[in-house]
């Protein structure tokens, strides 16, 4: 059994708990270790548990380095109102996928609500 590819069956039921624990017996048998810790944090998202997020999103970074993972830490430092924070991991997101048009749009309404409270 591939404990990554149940944690994604989980995922896609919305049992994102019972994912998370898939996720982390893939980690342990250092099994898609990297998009394990990503997708753990895409579930703490789910849960609103954003700290949490962040944590299991820096860790995948340190070891892969994709737009996706920079735009999900940019999303959750955006739902903690760390708007500078957010603003840098979605400039990285985007200077790694220029295509992406949520990252473009995401960093114009940062910038825009940003002159306005100026």
């Amino acid at each position: 059994m591939s404990f990554f590819n149940e944690g994604n069956k989980y995922y896609n039921l919305k049992d994102y708990e019972k994912a998370i624990d898939f996720y982390k017996m893939s980690i342990e048998n250092n099994e898609h270790t990297a998009c394990s810790y990503y997708n753990s944090g895409v579930c703490y998202i789910k849960l609103k548990n954003f700290d949490k997020s962040i944590e299991m999103i820096k860790i995948a970074l340190s070891s892969q380095q994709e737009s996706k993972y920079f735009f999900n830490l940019a999303y959750c430092y955006a739902m903690k109102d760390d708007m500078k924070k957010a603003l840098i991991y979605f400039n990285m997101s985007w200077s790694l996928d220029p295509s992406d048009k949520d990252c473009e749009k995401a960093i114009n309404l940062i910038m825009t609500k940003n002159k306005k409270a100026l």
